[in-house]
């Protein structure tokens, strides 16, 4: 590594630029053979490092909230309750009811819970 590599390394770790610090070579190699702009290959990096924090703030979030166990939509069994409509549990979750200032209510027997699978919500 020469100096200007070792300099540049040095302050991408300062700034804590961590994904632009990793990738930087690999992506100046894929601009050379795609023959990107220097402003693709900028735009490129940024984009990863905002992804990687973006990512990293979704985690602390996460993290914060000390949910006994994540789970995801995907992860929903859908198989139970047998009443469940998929389709439209899975529409409500692209939020377009927010936009109109209405709520969404969850009505299931006790036990149940909010959605079990979802990812939002805890078990006390």
């Amino acid at each position: 590594m020469n100096h200007e590599e070792q300099r540049l390394q040095e302050q991408l770790s300062q700034l804590h630029l961590s994904f632009i610090q990793e990738h930087y070579p690999a992506l100046a190699d894929q601009a050379a053979r795609e023959q990107w702009t220097p402003l693709q290959y900028l735009a490129r990096l940024i984009e990863g490092e905002s992804q990687r924090r973006h990512q990293r703030h979704i985690a602390r979030r996460i993290a914060a909230a000390r949910f006994p166990v994540i789970k995801t939509l995907d992860q929903f069994d859908w198989t139970w309750p047998k009443k469940i409509n998929q389709a439209q549990v899975q529409n409500l979750f692209r939020l377009a009811f927010l936009n109109d200032k209405a709520s969404i209510i969850f009505i299931g027997g006790c036990g149940l819970g909010i959605m079990p699978g979802t990812g939002l919500c805890r078990e006390v």
